[in-house]
């Protein structure tokens, strides 16, 4: 293999400036503007809304299943699947409003319970059969005393060592 020794700059071929090409007057520096396609927004996850519905309204669970499915939602957003993560963040939303009307829509009924007396708030209710006698004393009839320890008030009275 033959050295062949490199010419150099000094070897280069001789350029010329290029002069005024006659034509129409140039007005000054050109500018490129590249336009883009406008990027749409990133599509939502409600995740803190379905933190809030798993902590506060879970409702058969519905609020369970939303916050797994925003989680899915933001996995999707991340690794670049956006028609992944709009369709589960969808589905999020969906089982969110679900959640809340049932929430709601149960908070209701229990207050029309309430107030129409359905529901008595306050009294607890008696204990009618137990292992001491005192507490027998509430049943309505003997036959119906599974113990046997149902007796009238005085013998109750005596059998519990109260003064008469």
């Amino acid at each position: 293999m033959e050295r062949v020794a490199w010419p150099g700059p000094a070897a280069a071929p001789p350029y010329e400036p290029l002069g005024e090409q006659p034509g129409p007057e140039r007005t000054g520096p050109s500018t490129v503007v590249l336009l883009e396609a406008p990027r749409q927004p990133p599509p939502r996850d409600h995740l803190a809304w379905s933190l809030c519905s798993a902590l506060y309204a879970n409702v058969c669970c519905l609020g369970f299943l939303a916050l797994v499915f925003s989680i899915k939602s933001r996995d999707r957003k991340l690794l670049g699947d956006y028609s992944g993560a709009r369709s589960y963040g969808s589905t999020a939303k969906y089982l969110n409003i679900t959640t809340q009307l049932l929430n709601f829509s149960l908070t209701i009924l229990v207050i029309i319970l309430i107030v129409t007396g359905v529901i008595v708030v306050g009294e607890p209710l008696p204990l009618r059969w137990g292992p001491w006698p005192v507490l027998a004393l509430a049943g309505p009839h003997p036959s119906l005393c599974p113990t046997g320890v149902h007796r009238d008030v005085p013998s109750l009275l005596q059998a519990v060592g109260s003064p008469s």
